[in-house]
């Protein structure tokens, strides 16, 4: 069955250790860690000691080795992006200090910065992620790009564009189909430009009213869960499931974590078990 697995963006308050096994006794087969300065995991909170226990913690637990969520501003300009480059290239060496595989590590991020029109600044976008891309290559790592609803890359059809464009084995794509789904953007045909270059995914639900966007833990929502694990299936995919709590969730007062893990975990487990027999009816 096709993994499923939780990330730490979920829990910038839980001490990654103290996560870690809660996250693997639910039950989750993989790991997502967030590095983003507000985290108790940013490249600089992590010396070396604690490096080499963080991914022997991740090996003990039984996890393969951790995506990294490191957004940078991709397509910063001018004095700013000497700092990003350097934030990233921070970011790709914590990736491979928690590589205990020979396969190489997966970052994802955003595409972000003052470049908003894809007819005109598609070019510049592509050889912005392409630059980043042969920083990874250097560091054995991928750097994964998430479409995302509001930014410049924000449909199937960019990512596909954006992808068959650069052709960089170092720069692929991260898969979160919410901002999609909100959009109102078929799961098949989603799923048929972005799984192929996927190496990295996100699941949660959503949806958008007068313009604004909700987003929700999977499960609450409207997506199909039992039809995604299907798609998924059919596909071939290896690629693991990551639930993804919104900082939308996060944020509000009284959020409780565990019951976040527990509540995701249940609904994907359940829809992938139910896509397996279904699947295997029809076949």
């Amino acid at each position: 069955m096709v993994p499923i697995g939780f990330s730490t963006y979920a829990t910038p308050e839980v001490d990654v250790f103290e996560a870690l096994p809660r996250i693997r006794a639910i039950g989750y087969d993989a790991i997502e860690i967030a590095i983003g300065d507000a985290w108790p995991t940013a490249p600089h909170k992590l010396n070396r000691k604690t490096r080499r226990s963080l991914a022997g913690t991740v090996r003990d637990l039984g996890f393969p080795p951790p995506v990294l969520f490191g957004p940078v501003s991709t397509c910063a300009r001018g004095s700013e992006r000497g700092a990003v480059l350097a934030r990233f290239i921070e970011n790709c060496v914590l990736a491979e200090d928690l590589n205990f595989d020979d396969e190489p590590s997966v970052i994802t991020t955003t595409v972000s910065g003052p470049l908003t029109r894809w007819e005109t600044d598609r070019g510049a976008v592509a050889a912005d992620l392409v630059e980043l891309a042969d920083l990874a290559a250097e560091h054995h790592v991928i750097l994964a790009v998430e479409p995302h609803v509001g930014a410049i890359l924000d449909t199937p059809e960019k990512a596909a564009w954006l992808m068959e464009n650069t052709r960089h084995p170092h720069l692929k794509i991260h898969f979160d189909h919410s901002h999609f789904h909100v959009q109102g953007i078929d799961l098949r045909r989603a799923a048929d430009l972005c799984l192929p270059h996927t190496v990295h995914i996100h699941i949660k639900d959503g949806y958008m009213k007068d313009g604004a966007v909700t987003f929700l833990l999977p499960g609450e929502g409207s997506l199909d869960l039992v039809e995604y694990f299907k798609i998924l299936r059919d596909a071939g995919t290896e690629v693991s499931v990551g639930a993804e709590v919104s900082a939308m969730i996060w944020s509000r007062p009284g959020y409780d974590p565990w019951h976040a893990a527990e509540f995701c975990y249940r609904a994907l487990d359940s829809a992938r078990r139910q896509a397996v027999v279904e699947t295997s009816g029809e076949r």
